[in-house]
C-alpha cells in the first residue's frame, strides 16, 4: 500500500520556526529559574548552618544533664583535628566537649561529643569568645571569669536584607538560662550584628 506524498511530508518533524520558538521559550524559562535556584541554594546553606549550630548547642545541654557533668561548646579553628581545641574567636567551626575541669577550654583528655565545620560561602559572627557552657542541671554554667556567647549571626553577602517579614540572615540567640533558638527577625538580627561588631559583607 502506497503512502500519499502529502502524508509523508507531514511526518518530517519540527519546522525551523517551531524549533526556534521552543528554544526561545526554554531560554526565557531558564532566565527566570536560574536566579531563583541560586537564592534557594543560598537560603538552604544558611538554614543548614544555623540548624547545625543550634543542634550542637542543644546536644551540649542535653549531654550535660545525661552525663551529670559540665559540657561546653566552643568555636574551634580545627574541629576535625585529632586533638581539637577552642580558638576563642570566630566560629569557622565548633566543637562540643565534656569539660571535666570547668575551664571552658578543651584539654587533651576531655571527650569530644560534636565536631562541626561551618559551610563555605557562609559568614558566622559571634559575640564574646564563642563559648557556651552547661551545668548538670541543664541551665547555663555561669563560671566566674567566663563570659558566654549569647549571639551568633549566620549570613552571606546578601546581609540582613528583609524579604517579606523575615531577614535572609539567621541568628542563634542563647538566653541567660541557656535556652537556644534560631531567629530570622530583622530587628533581632540587627541587634545581634551590633553585639558581634561584625558585618556580613
Amino acid at each position: 500500500m502506497q503512502v500519499a506524498p502529502s502524508a509523508a511530508r507531514r511526518q518530517r518533524g519540527f519546522t525551523l520556526f517551531e524549533l526556534m520558538m521552543t528554544l526561545t521559550l526554554a531560554g526565557v524559562l531558564a532566565a527566570i529559574a536560574v536566579p531563583n535556584m541560586r537564592d534557594f541554594m543560598r537560603n538552604n546553606r544558611l538554614s543548614s548552618a544555623a540548624n547545625d549550630l543550634l543542634r550542637s548547642v542543644q546536644v551540649a545541654r542535653s549531654e550535660a544533664v545525661k552525663r551529670q557533668t559540665i559540657v561546653t561548646a566552643c568555636a574551634s579553628s580545627n574541629p576535625s583535628a585529632t586533638d581539637p581545641t577552642c580558638s576563642g574567636g570566630e566560629m569557622t567551626g565548633w566543637i562540643v566537649f565534656q569539660d571535666a575541669n570547668n575551664n571552658w577550654d578543651r584539654d587533651a583528655d576531655e571527650a569530644v561529643l560534636v565536631r562541626q565545620t561551618a559551610p563555605g560561602l557562609v559568614t558566622v559572627l559571634n559575640d564574646n569568645t564563642g563559648k557556651v557552657s552547661y551545668s548538670p542541671t541543664g541551665f547555663a554554667n555561669n563560671t566566674a571569669g567566663q563570659t558566654p556567647t549569647s549571639r551568633v549571626v549566620i549570613c552571606d553577602e546578601r546581609g540582613n536584607r528583609t524579604v517579606g517579614a523575615n531577614s535572609l540572615a539567621r541568628a542563634l540567640v542563647i538566653e541567660a538560662t541557656g535556652r537556644a533558638r534560631i531567629t530570622r527577625d530583622p530587628t533581632e538580627i540587627t541587634n545581634a550584628l551590633t553585639a558581634t561588631g561584625g558585618s556580613c559583607t
